[in-house]
């Protein structure tokens, strides 16, 4: 018998003066961005009940911010498990068929191609506004989650058997009572810190423009990660044949010269770097820029709580894991609080939530470890660390069973790796398309 709500109705914003002031419900998510959403909308389609609470304003929808995303063909199949990913594709997503791996100006090129593991894509790159939009009108078919908007939680304290939630509204204050109360606020956590969780963290003294440029040549589901001393930098096909977003990995001593130059000096700049491959570069977009850091929070737990995504890691954007990571974090926390809706089990059983740690703590901390040793061993100028990681990348190149072995992990494929399949939702209409 299916789980999943066959009734549908609009978007609870739950204004204060409607609502009494007490709430009950099984789950409470503070943080309504991707990682927050997509685990409100996998509860709600297995009839939980849940609180999603948010600082910004949903009521009129998802505002573009200029950002995208590239998500991993684990993370394609948790949407699609959720039932996202058809109004995504509609909307507009970019599969990357190729990624071409390289070192400075060494001739020794890795070469990652879909074909090796038959997989439709290796993964794809998502504006992520189409993403949150997808999730937005998801939760609107969930009766079970209430959506606080634009609201904060101002302080929780958990007893025996429920978490207590302060939650402050357009100026009320209001009590929510839940059996967990699941922490997604991002990378600079208030609540983590009034948690009292350790977190280990350190930066790079590096900073990441970000911009999409207009190029002459189509990309053809291209993706280049390149390898300098200044640090990455990555080309990452968009839905545009056209246009492709740049991540480019520079000093903080270079940031402000760089922010400050017209388009037409931008481009000047970054055509060294992003190479001659696709013709000429024609425009680019505004630009952003953010300071890349590693992160741990020192538990993912606590009474009747638990960290998801970024409020429990952050990794360098190296390989652009960040954001797999967290839905990876959703799909076994999903998971177990499902099979204890099932099972008639309290969802903030110190048992449970001690499963949760288990089961992602160990692959976070691995892929935190690799990406921070990858990005100080390629954004260095010794002759001894050049020749090892050109040797690697030849490696990777030539031995047969490692290459396929770190794909299957930087896709987030490897059996071990939660995917939301074992789930009680009905089977998606369509599967993600096979190679052609």
């Amino acid at each position: 018998m299916s789980l999943l709500p066959t009734s549908a109705a609009p978007l609870a914003i739950a204004p204060t003066a409607a609502k009494p002031r007490r709430l009950d419900f099984e789950v409470v998510i503070a943080g309504a961005g991707m990682v927050g959403s997509t685990l409100a909308a996998a509860l709600g389609q297995a009839g939980i009940r849940v609180g999603l609470i948010e600082g910004r304003d949903l009521s009129q929808g998802v505002g573009a911010d200029g950002r995208a995303s590239a998500l991993a063909l684990g993370t394609a199949r948790i949407l699609q498990r959720i039932g996202v990913w058809p109004l995504m594709e509609a909307w507009g997503v970019s599969p990357i068929h190729r990624i071409q791996v390289s070192d400075g100006e060494s001739p020794w090129v890795a070469q990652l191609r879909r074909e090796m593991l038959q997989a439709p894509a290796l993964g794809y790159v998502v504006e992520n506004q189409i993403t949150q939009k997808a999730l937005l009108q998801r939760i609107r078919e969930c009766p079970s989650v209430t959506l606080f908007s634009p609201a904060q939680v101002q302080s929780f304290s958990p007893a025996a058997d429920h978490i207590r939630v302060e939650l402050a509204q357009e100026g009320s204050r209001q009590t929510l009572r839940a059996a967990l109360l699941v922490i997604a606020d991002g990378a600079r956590s208030r609540l983590r810190e009034q948690a009292g969780i350790p977190l280990s963290r350190w930066g790079y003294g590096q900073v990441c423009i970000v911009s999409t440029l207009t190029h002459e040549h189509p990309h053809r589901q291209v993706a280049y990660e390149r390898f300098q001393v200044s640090g990455p930098f990555a080309i990452l096909p968009t839905s545009d044949p056209h246009r492709s977003c740049v991540v480019w990995t520079v000093r903080q001593a270079d940031r402000d010269w760089l922010m400050g130059l017209s388009e037409a000096e931008f481009l000047q700049a970054i055509r060294p770097w992003f190479g001659s491959q696709l013709g000429a570069l024609l425009a680019a977009s505004p630009r952003a820029c953010y300071e890349p850091q590693r992160a741990h929070a020192q538990t993912y737990i606590g009474s009747r709580l638990a960290l998801v995504g970024d409020a429990a890691h952050t990794t360098h954007p190296l390989g652009g894991q960040g954001a797999n990571l967290g839905m990876r974090d959703v799909a076994a926390l999903a998971a177990l609080l499902i099979e204890a809706k099932m099972a008639g089990r309290d969802p903030g059983d110190p048992a449970l939530l001690k499963a949760y740690e288990r089961c992602r703590r160990p692959e976070n901390a691995l892929v935190l470890f690799a990406t921070d040793a990858a990005n100080r061993l390629f954004s260095n100028r010794s002759w001894p660390l050049l020749v090892l990681r050109r040797l690697g990348l030849w490696g990777l190149e030539v031995l047969p069973l490692l290459k396929p072995a770190l794909m299957r992990q930087a896709m987030g494929i490897r059996p071990h790796q939660p995917q939301l399949q074992q789930l009680p939702f009905p089977a998606p209409p369509e599967p993600l398309p096979t190679p052609v």
